[in-house]
């Protein structure tokens, strides 16, 4: 296939994850023009990519690593420097962490990897964007255990909670999302997001081993496979809908409460932070 730099190009932060996977199998099936492979174990990729060694689909990794600013963008930066046009921003990567890590930009890792730098990262390429293009956000079931708050970033290090703050930063990430749906819908750019609801990966261990034992034998048979829980995200992506949170159990447009003057005050002030980066 040509590598012509205005063919369409496919972003999948994630992909060697579980459902990142699925995403990039999906895409591939679809004999689309290009995937990114937007990943920090880049040797992964590599591999993954060798597995669809013959396909149409033009398969590239750039490193991504979504605990540091500076490398969001530099990854930003290489897609607009190559001149790709992105058909769609598969949001997919993210992270629960059981303990506080705070990365060199000093921030609460789960809380940068899921809702800073993927906002930094999708602000960054809006200049990439194609006409009609889409950008789908992985949110979680777990955003509905946690609420805003004005103090985000002192919570998420000083009251940490595994599911909490994993909850809050895809809720901010929500809320980002139906804020930039408004701020796009008149482009023809839709912005969605996939809750995939508990999928079998990795990101569901808890560190333990006689837990994470037990949960493999009772628990995984019953809950969704990365195939199930990538369906979401690529409904998301093809959908004319924006604002929309799509879950293979039903799709609704993303609430209101996600974009009050409270919320719409925290999300700004969060991206001004980081903003000057």
């Amino acid at each position: 296939m040509s590598s012509n730099v205005n063919q369409d190009t496919y972003i999948v932060t994630g992909a060697t994850g579980g459902i990142g996977k699925a995403l990039v199998k999906e895409l591939v099936n679809r004999n689309v023009a290009r995937v990114i492979l937007a990943c920090r174990n880049t040797a992964l990729a590599s591999q993954l990519i060798a597995d669809y060694n013959g396909a149409d689909t033009k398969l590239l990794t750039i490193h991504l690593d979504l605990e540091s600013f500076d490398s969001v963008i530099a990854f930003a930066d290489e897609v607009k420097s190559r001149g790709y046009m992105v058909k769609a921003l598969l949001n997919n990567a993210g992270t629960m962490r059981g303990e506080v890590r705070i990365t060199s930009d000093g921030y609460e890792s789960a809380t940068q990897t899921n809702f800073l730098s993927t906002m930094l990262l999708t602000e960054l390429l809006l200049p990439t964007l194609r006409d009609g293009s889409a950008i789908v956000f992985t949110t979680s079931m777990t955003r509905r255990i946690a609420a805003f708050h004005e103090n985000w970033d002192v919570l998420s290090k000083r009251h940490h909670n595994r599911f909490v703050t994993y909850g809050r930063s895809k809720k901010m990430l929500t809320a980002y999302a139906a804020l930039l749906s408004d701020r796009l819908r008149n482009k023809g750019n839709r912005v969605n997001c996939s809750d995939p609801w508990i999928v079998d990966s990795g990101i569901i261990n808890m560190g333990n081993r006689i837990i994470d034992n037990l949960s493999s034998r009772l628990f995984r048979p019953l809950i969704y496979t990365p195939a199930q829980g990538a369906s979401s995200a690529i409904a998301a992506m093809d959908s004319e809908l924006t604002g929309t949170i799509f879950s293979l159990r039903k799709t609704d447009a993303i609430s209101a409460k996600y974009k009050t003057r409270k919320v719409r005050d925290i999300i700004e002030s969060a991206f001004s932070a980081i903003k000057p980066i």
